[in-house]
C-alpha cells in the first residue's frame, strides 16, 4: 500500500480539488490518503470529512497541539498502513501527476523519490532568491549532492523513516531532508515538475520558518 500524508493549516480552498486530482491520480494503486490537519480555523478539516464521504481512502488526523508541517508529516507517517510513504503540500504547487512515476522508482528499487522543481511559476524574484539561497546553504553546510534539497515532495520506504524515526527533529518546514541527510547513505532518484504558486490561501513563509530552516542546517550539521 501507498499512504500519502498531506499536511494541511487553512487549506479549506485547496483541499477538495486536490483529493479530487491525487484520487484520479491513484486510482487503480492500493492506497491512502492522510491529511493531518493543525486545527485550522477556516474550516479545512470539515471539507476533509466531507469528502470521506465519497471516498473512505480519505482519512483525517486533527491536531489541537505540538503543531507544525514537519511534526505533521511525522504523525502522518507513524499512522500510516503502506510500506511506501509520500508527501505532498496541500497548495496545489506539487504536481500530483508525477507521483506514480515516484512510487515506481521506490517499489522498484530507489529508497527515495524526490519531487524535484525544474521551474517554478508564479513567484518573484524575492521569492525565488530565498529559495535559491536555502538550497544553496544546504549544499554548502551540508554537502547534499540533490537537485532539490529544499522539496517537500517526496516518496520513501517505510524501513527509511522507522530507521531514523527516533533520531529525527521535526522542526521547521524541511522534513525531506531532515529524513535524507539522517538516513544517509541512501539510493535516491529525482522526477523533475514545473512548481505552481499556490491557488488559494497565505503562504506559509515568515521570519520564523527561516529561522527555524536555519536550525536544522546547524543541528544536522552535528550528525
Amino acid at each position: 500500500m501507498f499512504s500519502l500524508v498531506i499536511p494541511t493549516y487553512n487549506e479549506k480552498g485547496n483541499i477538495k480539488p486536490l483529493l479530487d486530482a491525487v484520487s484520479k491520480t491513484l486510482d487503480g494503486l492500493d492506497y491512502e490518503v492522510i491529511v493531518v490537519d493543525d486545527d485550522s480555523p477556516d474550516g479545512t478539516a470539515a471539507e476533509v470529512l466531507n469528502y470521506r464521504v465519497q471516498n473512505k481512502r480519505v482519512r483525517l488526523i486533527v491536531r489541537r497541539k505540538d503543531k507544525g508541517l514537519s511534526s505533521a508529516v511525522v504523525a502522518g507517517f507513524e499512522r500510516a498502513r503502506g510500506e511506501v510513504l509520500g508527501v505532498m503540500d496541500a497548495d496545489l504547487s506539487h504536481d500530483h501527476r508525477v507521483l506514480p512515476e515516484m512510487i515506481d522508482q521506490v517499489v522498484e528499487g530507489f529508497d527515495m523519490c524526490i519531487g524535484s522543481r525544474a521551474g517554478v511559476e508564479g513567484w518573484g524574484f524575492k521569492r525565488k532568491l530565498i529559495s535559491r539561497s536555502a538550497a544553496l546553504l544546504a549544499r554548502t553546510l551540508l554537502g547534499v549532492s540533490i537537485s532539490d534539497p529544499m522539496s517537500g515532495f517526496f516518496v520513501v520506504k517505510r524501513e527509511v523513516f522507522e530507521r531514523v524515526r527516533d533520531e529525527l527533529n521535526p522542526l521547521g518546514y524541511k522534513i525531506m531532508l531532515e529524513v535524507f541527510y539522517r538516513a544517509r547513505p541512501l539510493k535516491v532518484s529525482e522526477v523533475f515538475y514545473v512548481f505552481n504558486d499556490r491557488v488559494h490561501g497565505e503562504s506559509k513563509l515568515s521570519n520564523k520558518v527561516v529561522k527555524d530552516y536555519l536550525k536544522q542546517l546547524m543541528s544536522l550539521r552535528k550528525v
